[in-house]
């Protein structure tokens, strides 16, 4: 296949574009050019800002043909149009990266049914933060596209090489001797590893497969399992305190339960993990590599 990635240069977009030419597909990555294509004589790179619709890079990849996009870099519905108008007599089949942070509220593991774009209504006065990007992305592709399309909504991602370093972050916490800070040591949560992530986009580009998925791990875990697998893995006690006052906010805090239900993508054929099988050997590498 003859593939376009919008981004592709970082963290699991990078990993599914590896994947993508392990697997012999031709695939082109399109960047702003901030960093060396990492694919030197494997992909090929345009120049493009893909938020600026009017980027002379866009006149190079318009005037291809692409069997499918993979957009890793759509956030708003202003991103979402410039896509649509640019792609909109050149392809047959979209995918993009999506977020568990499309869905509100107490719920017991978030289902795709829990958001649907196609009943969402944008507010013009809305603070768009990330979740609300998400949404409106959504909003604006499933009801207006001319093409296939395939949402992948992740949970937080997480690696060795996660440059936002989340997890990072609660083991150098417990490596320190320091205290960290949960709201509630019952409510669930769950991830994905980078590399399952990857995984997931290209058996779906593959397949052709076409709808809106939830990646994550096949199970969710407590809090306090959470804190019991940290000192597991470092062999060190956990300075925890739980409190509901934000100025204490870390990154997997959560005021309620903040997970995904994946039986969808797994009925189809998708092999999921269970968390523990790999986000415990996680902790582990990060901790010795500090």
């Amino acid at each position: 296949m003859k593939l376009l990635v919008l981004g592709g240069t970082n963290y699991f977009g990078m990993k599914a574009v590896q994947q993508l030419l392990d697997n012999g597909h031709d695939v082109t990555i399109a960047t702003r050019g901030n960093k060396p294509n990492p694919f030197e004589g494997k992909a090929m790179h345009i120049t493009l800002d893909a938020r600026d619709a009017s980027h002379e890079g866009w006149a190079e990849v318009t005037e291809q043909n692409w069997d499918a996009v993979f957009d890793n870099i759509c956030y708003t519905a202003d991103d979402a149009r410039i896509i649509m108008d640019k792609f909109k007599d050149s392809i047959d089949h979209l995918y993009f990266t999506s977020s568990m942070a499309v869905y509100n509220g107490d719920i017991d593991g978030y289902s795709e049914a829990d958001f649907d774009p196609l009943t969402y209504h944008i507010d013009p006065n809305i603070e768009v933060n990330y979740g609300e990007g998400k949404r409106q992305v959504e909003q604006v592709l499933f009801t207006e596209a001319p093409f296939k399309l395939t949402a992948f909504r992740f949970p937080i991602v997480l690696d060795l090489d996660d440059y936002t370093e989340r997890l990072h972050f609660y083991v150098e916490k417990v490596m320190n001797d320091e205290v960290v800070y949960f709201m509630d040591p019952k409510n669930k949560v769950n991830y994905v590893k980078g590399t399952k992530a990857a995984e997931s986009i290209v058996w779906a580009i593959e397949n052709q497969k076409e709808g809106i998925y939830n990646i994550s791990s096949r199970n969710a875990i407590t809090v306090e399992t959470f804190i019991a697998w940290l000192e597991e893995m470092t062999g060190k006690e956990v300075k925890v305190e739980y409190t509901n006052d934000r100025t204490h906010e870390s990154p997997f805090s959560t005021v309620y339960d903040q997970y995904l239900r994946s039986d969808k993508i797994e009925a189809e054929g998708f092999e999921l993990n269970n968390l523990e099988d790999w986000l415990k050997p996680l902790i582990q590498d990060i901790a010795q590599e500090g």
